[in-house]
């Protein structure tokens, strides 16, 4: 199996990248029988340090990695980032979490709808196809990763998801996209990247596709528990430090992670996952702690909700940031402290469609949120958003800081 590792700080040689292949769904390699184009993947520290003249990091001992929920292109969404010269811009969408972003050594977004872009027709709920340029919003907030594998990614069949890649590999090359792919090829690799000096692997992975059968093996990566052990050990022997596991599972809205998730989230652990990072229910899940086959503490966001939508419940404006961070040893990876950081999705017309820090949310705004036209959400408020996290997340949660801390 070839090895595909990501580094900001590389500039690597069109022939170099041909000679490493295509990672899967992805744009940061070359592989001529798919049509990869070569990129730059940038390192912000190493450019930081090379603008001061001091010494880049080396080999640092933590790592911290954020996390965000779905990001649905429901008609409203779209539709907030149309200019009246037909122009679009969703900067907007990001724009009160990007430092958040920004700061994290590694930054992961699910994007749960295709974005195949006006050629295709854009649409909404059931059969997804969003503009392409929320990828360039993704990418100016700081996202690193694209987690694709979910149960929209067939919406446009194959040809949304090459039209997807398509556009990732001409515009953007440094963005990894995980969890589709246009060839089996590009499924047979895996998405390793290195940040702060040490190397992760983002495994995502789909459990349904809404009935749709795939079209090839390959072109959607469903949880399977041969392939996560199979994903797991190749990981580990391309060098990964860190295992991230993403899936997208679970029932839409339920307030407690079901069997199954419980039930692949031990598989994930057993075959070695230090965290899990779950999506798919569109509202908030409880955070738990597992212990692995071999004893390792294994932290699970069950589900962190939506990012942004257009759906028409007060929970779905809830959401979740999770903060990770990793130490290292000659032990190897620990993740020792986990943040899920509260978020709320402001429903309104163009650049005040947004989504925020619960802490930074006032009852002004609540009063304002589009969500309350909608039958039985007339009561939404910021009140009620502290209230619905406290329930959901328990006793660690702290309604002032708007977020619950964990700590090994």
């Amino acid at each position: 199996m070839a090895r595909m590792m990501l580094t900001r700080r590389s500039l690597f040689s069109a022939a170099a990248l041909a000679g490493l292949g295509a990672l899967a769904g992805c744009s940061h390699a070359a592989a001529p029988e798919t049509g990869r184009a070569p990129g730059t993947v940038f390192d912000r520290a190493h450019a930081e340090a090379d603008a001061s003249g001091a010494e880049p990091p080396e080999g640092g001992e933590r790592l911290t990695l954020l996390a965000v929920g779905d990001v649905l292109l429901h008609p409203s969404v779209q539709e907030s980032g149309l200019g009246e010269d037909g122009t679009r811009d969703y900067a907007h969408l990001f724009a009160h979490v990007a430092d958040d972003v920004e700061a994290a050594d590694l930054a992961l977004v699910s994007q749960e709808t295709i974005l195949g872009g006006e050629a295709l027709g854009l649409s909404g709920y059931p059969s997804f196809n969003g503009p392409q340029e929320v990828g360039d919003a993704e990418v100016g907030a700081g996202f690193d990763v694209v987690l694709h594998a979910n149960n929209h990614a067939l919406d446009r069949g194959l040809d949304g998801i090459a039209a997807e890649l398509a556009y990732w590999r001409s515009a953007h090359p440094g963005m990894l996209v995980t969890g589709i792919a246009d060839s089996r090829e590009a499924a047979g690799e895996r998405p390793v990247i290195e940040r702060a000096g040490h190397t992760v692997a983002v495994l995502n992975y789909a459990t349904y596709m809404n009935g749709v059968p795939l079209p090839e093996p390959w072109c959607v990566r469903m949880m399977d528990a041969e392939l996560v052990a199979s994903d797991v050990a190749a990981v580990r022997a391309a060098g990964a430090d860190l295992i991230v596991a993403c899936p997208h599972w679970g029932d839409e809205y339920a307030a407690e992670p079901n069997a199954d998730q419980r039930g692949w989230a031990q598989t994930l652990a057993d075959a070695g996952a230090d965290v899990i990072i779950g999506g798919h229910p569109h509202v908030l899940q409880p955070f738990e702690v597992l212990a692995s086959a071999d004893g390792r503490t294994v932290p699970v966001f069950w589900s962190v909700g939506n990012f942004v939508s257009g759906q028409s419940r007060m929970d779905t404006m809830v959401g979740g940031m999770a903060q990770v961070s990793a130490s290292f040893s000659d032990a190897g990876a620990r993740v020792d402290e986990c943040r899920l950081t509260a978020l709320v999705t402001q429903r309104a017309k163009g650049e005040g469609f947004a989504t925020r820090r619960l802490a930074d949310y006032t009852e002004e705004l609540a009063a304002a949120n589009g969500i309350r036209a909608f039958e039985g959400c007339e009561g939404f408020s910021r009140a009620w958003c502290v209230e619905f996290c406290s329930e959901r997340l328990g006793e660690d949660f702290d309604p002032v800081a708007g977020e619950l801390v964990w700590r090994a």
